[in-house]
């Protein structure tokens, strides 16, 4: 009995040695095997590398599980999981993840529509130059969304996400008569 507990104990000690030369896989490779696997889309596989990035903080790993919940890949469309992955992104001031919050509050995704607060986080992105979430603001004071209506700003806001090459605000501003 003594022989088979000292082998086992050896055994144990052997490995847990082993596991610890195991070269831990950085929240950044983990993140980088998910998308691999995502363009293969191996959805499962992807959301599996995606969770050990995102449980080590990786913000572009919490906004691709966001992504994969909002448009139901891999997993059941879940807009209420989806803000909250989006969330974890957004609190470390990633500007994607505070426009995809915004953008949910304004189409009231996952949360009771609400264009005062779908604006306060759109201004989070947008005064970190997230050209999309410019657009969205430009959008929203040429339709009056939670502001008043003001061609003015929204022409300021397309031209400043135009000038970061987006298409949209660029055919906004010339639909708008606007340069």
């Amino acid at each position: 009995m003594l022989g088979f507990l000292t082998k086992t104990a050896i055994a144990l000690m052997v490995s847990s040695t082993l596991a610890l030369a195991q070269p831990a896989t950085s929240a950044d490779d983990a993140f980088r095997k998910g998308e691999e696997f995502n363009k293969k889309q191996n959805h499962a596989e992807a959301m599996r590398w995606y969770r050990i990035a995102a449980d080590k903080g990786n913000a572009h790993a919490q906004i691709a599980i966001g992504n994969s919940y909002a448009e139901g890949q891999g997993v059941r469309q879940d807009y209420a999981e989806a803000l909250r992955w989006y969330r974890l992104a957004a609190n470390q001031g990633n500007d994607e993840a505070q426009n995809n919050i915004g953008f949910f509050y304004l189409s009231g995704w996952g949360v009771a529509k609400n264009d005062a607060e779908a604006m306060r986080w759109l201004r989070k992105a947008a005064d970190q130059g997230n050209e999309v979430a410019q657009r969205n603001i430009g959008m929203m004071y040429l339709q009056g969304m939670g502001v008043a209506p003001d061609r003015a700003e929204a022409i300021r806001w397309f031209r400043k996400a135009a000038e970061k090459g987006d298409e949209d605000a660029i055919q906004a501003l010339k639909l708008l008569g606007a340069k």
